[in-house]
């Protein structure tokens, strides 16, 4: 099977897989997952296999010229045979079996009443485990089910022996576990975390699910839950559960899912119930009641449980350090020996300053003072942290913004993650400004409408994970909507995902975004994408002709990864295809420019739709332009994917034998109908061997199991040949294609597992 960029998700979603493969003519470093093989191991190169414990120099199969044995530790690793037999070791087995078009030789071991089959293609052997009955196909390994020695088979437990992965469903399928409940899995259809249920690889129910999952992958000090329909790390919902937890006992205040305490009263607006009245308690990190009482005359009572809050005659402890009215002003006049000096009344500090004007507040990282600035923009007035611009600006009545003046480095004094409110917005002034956000921190919490972050004109805005320490740059969670928007800022060096879009978060991505250098190569659960789109988040991508580029390049994973039922809307427009320009790209990325890796939805519920129009995904380095995992929805318009390593478009199951085969709801391009007119792709898909733009796969490559039916790809360009332009005298122009999505053509259909019924509709073209 063809699915060079699975690994790349697999490695985000933080499971280890032991091999990698090339298939569909991609590299030998692309991000197939090992079971992808579909037989094409003579394009694997030395590397191919040897990151599989056990299976160095691994048998491959015909003309590959290799002499590997294979390793009999694992039970249904035989060869090329990809037996199964569903346990963790048949030690009554010991079956080796190798190509014998390199002169191996194969051994078979009756004891169990195994039997021989010889490949009539290359001559090799293959030995099946009476035992389980399993049955095996081997024709040169053009169509082989499964290639055991180079594919990471997992034999239904956790470890595979074979491949040194904690658990991959490639070619288990649905059958998992030997029928144990809580074995880990990877979900075939979705590529996610998951657990066996009466042998099969489901997805988690959330909440319900979220002891199953501990079960599964928890330990001791690294709990698990099930979130967004996958199990992963977490321990808390809400602060009941973290009641007698010693990291603290707010749930989600610096990190969604995780204990902690809180260090500053704008943390506890989450923490309470009541809309935000709750202050934290420095000494505790617990978020308390507000209330105190007063003391008279002119030193404020500061409030006990935070030194940084006064309390005043609303009997509320509020940050700030003096108390409006003459008293105030009189304790003012002599703590900053001016007699000009009053109290502020919006931030309960003494200050020399006019009040602020316009809800425009001035943010001076390098000059400002948050004891005496009031936030004015004149010279002295403004604050140091962005955190106490938060504090006084509270819930504002009116739309609000946070001006921060550059040049300067935002960090000292900040408290992380910072969380804007509803009718907040931050941008920048007066120079470049970069925040640089701690290590374990994210940037910024976006989880309410009408917020929004930007760089301002001739003040360039970038949000820095300090060489890959820091977490996330920003977070769009639960309590986001449309109008929650970031534009002209970039994002890059985080630890995980740049831009993560959670939960039921939603995000506006406007135009001059840039996500990049996020995660890592150090290791194989580092590599992170520009924007993760998962739970079910939406992302509204919308940068139209003549906007500034908005790009998702440059990534150690994807630009874009959806999954979960997380979906995007993308519109932007393509500038030059061969060139990789456009006003959104996805380019340069390890693995895929876009991955859509959705929960499987049904015929009758669907996932949702991605609705893609003016994406550019060009020379991906590891991978496809797009890579399409059935059971996602996708419809994509007018874009461009050219220059990449393996295809431009790649449709295939997340395993040869798992995973969704239902592609019913991928529309790259539709033909007329009797109930409609033609909505053609227009998509460039493919440039001519050696020139520039050439995909070194296929154009479109589908490699689904056998009947999958017909993938829509009507009215598309193929390079100089349009297939959306009006039949000449001489009929339809004919396509490249081949059966092993690979040699540069314009199509590859491929059947894993062999088989027939699959077909790629090009209408106004034809294919052989």
């Amino acid at each position: 099977m063809c699915s060079f960029d699975s690994l790349g998700y697999w490695l985000g979603s933080g499971v280890l897989l032991g091999a990698l493969l090339v298939g569909c003519g991609g590299s030998s470093d692309d991000t197939s997952p090992a079971s992808s093989d579909s037989g094409l191991d003579g394009s694997l190169d030395s590397s191919g296999d040897s990151a599989a414990p056990g299976d160095s120099n691994s048998a491959v199969d015909a003309g590959d010229g290799s002499t590997g044995v294979a390793d009999s530790a694992a039970a249904g690793d035989a060869g090329d045979a990809g037996v199964h037999d569903g346990a963790a070791a048949d030690a009554a087995d010991g079956t080796v079996s190798t190509d014998g078009s390199d002169g191996s030789t194969t051994t078979t071991d009756g004891s169990d009443g195994s039997t021989t089959t010889t490949d009539s293609s290359d001559g090799s052997t293959i030995t099946a485990d009476a035992s389980d009955s399993s049955t095996t196909s081997d024709s040169g390994d053009a169509a082989s089910k499964v290639d055991a020695s180079d594919a990471a088979v997992q034999d239904g437990m956790a470890p595979d022996a074979n491949d040194g992965a904690t658990a991959d469903a490639n070619d288990a399928g649905a059958v998992c576990g030997d029928g144990a409940a809580s074995a880990p899995c990877v979900n075939p259809s979705t590529g996610a975390n998951d657990f066996c249920t009466a042998g099969v690889c489901s997805a988690c129910t959330d909440v319900t699910d979220d002891s199953t999952c501990k079960a599964a992958y928890g330990s001791a000090g690294h709990p698990y839950l099930c979130l967004a329909g996958a199990c992963a790390p977490g321990e808390c919902r809400t602060s009941a559960d973290c009641a007698t937890n010693a990291s603290g006992t707010l749930c989600g205040v610096t990190t969604p899912n995780v204990c902690g305490k809180c260090t500053a009263d704008t943390q506890c607006a989450k923490a309470s119930a009541d809309g935000g009245s709750l202050i934290c308690d420095t000494a505790t990190g617990a978020c308390v009641a507000p209330t105190c009482t007063p003391g008279t005359g002119d030193p404020p009572t500061v409030c006990i449980a935070n030194p940084s809050d006064v309390c005043c005659a609303t009997n509320t402890c509020t940050p700030g350090t003096c108390c409006p009215g003459a008293a105030g002003d009189t304790f003012c006049a002599l703590a900053l020996d001016a007699a000009a000096a009053t109290c502020s009344a919006k931030t309960l500090t003494c200050t020399t300053c006019p009040a602020v004007t316009g809800n425009v507040y001035a943010v001076d990282p390098a000059n400002g003072s948050d004891q005496t600035g009031n936030g004015g923009s004149t010279a002295g007035c403004a604050f140091k942290t962005i955190t106490r611009a938060l504090q006084v600006v509270g819930a504002p009545a009116e739309p609000t913004t946070i001006s921060v003046l550059g040049p300067s480095t935002v960090s000292t004094g900040e408290t992380f993650p910072l969380i804007l409110p509803d009718d907040v917005s931050v941008t920048t002034s007066g120079g470049a400004v970069t925040v640089d956000v701690p290590a374990g921190k994210s940037g910024f919490t976006l989880s309410s409408p009408n917020s929004s972050i930007y760089g301002g004109t001739g003040a360039a805005l970038t949000i820095s994970g300090q060489g890959n320490t820091a977490t996330n740059g920003i977070v769009a969670t639960t309590g986001s909507a449309a109008t929650t928007e970031i534009s002209n800022l970039t994002v890059t060096g985080f630890e995980d995902d740049g831009i993560l879009v959670q939960f039921a978060g939603i995000l506006t991505i406007g135009e001059g975004v840039t996500s990049t250098l996020n995660g890592t190569a150090t290791t194989a659960t580092t590599r992170h994408d520009g924007l993760h789109v998962t739970g079910t988040g939406n992302a509204i991508i919308n940068v139209p002709q003549g906007s500034t580029p908005t790009h998702f390049d440059g990534n150690t994973n994807h630009g874009i990864l959806v999954d979960g039922s997380g979906s995007i809307t993308l519109t932007g427009s393509v500038i030059n295809a061969t060139a990789g320009t456009g006003t959104v790209t996805a380019n340069g990325n390890y693995a895929a420019g876009l991955w859509v890796a959705q929960t499987a939805g049904t015929v009758a519920a669907p996932a949702p739709v991605n609705s893609v129009n003016g994406l550019v995904a060009f020379g991906n380095t590891d991978g496809n332009g797009i890579r399409i995992v059935p059971g996602s929805a996708l419809k994509l318009r007018n874009s461009a994917t050219l220059g990449n390593e393996a295809s431009g478009i790649n449709v295939s199951n997340e395993a040869a034998f798992g995973g969704s085969n239902d592609i019913t709801h991928i529309d790259l391009g539709s033909p007329a109908t009797a109930d409609a007119g033609a909505d053609y792709g227009n998509n460039a898909l493919q440039e001519a061997l050696g020139a520039a733009g050439h995909n070194t796969g296929v154009g479109i490559c589908l490699d689904v199991r056998a009947n999958g039916g017909t993938l829509l790809a009507a009215g598309n360009v193929f390079g100089t040949t349009n297939c959306a332009a009006a039949l000449g005298d001489a009929g339809a122009p004919v396509l490249t294609s081949n059966a092993t999505c690979g040699a540069g053509a314009d199509l590859g259909i491929m059947v894993a597992g062999g088989g027939g019924g699959n077909d790629i509709n090009v209408t106004q073209c034809t294919h052989p």
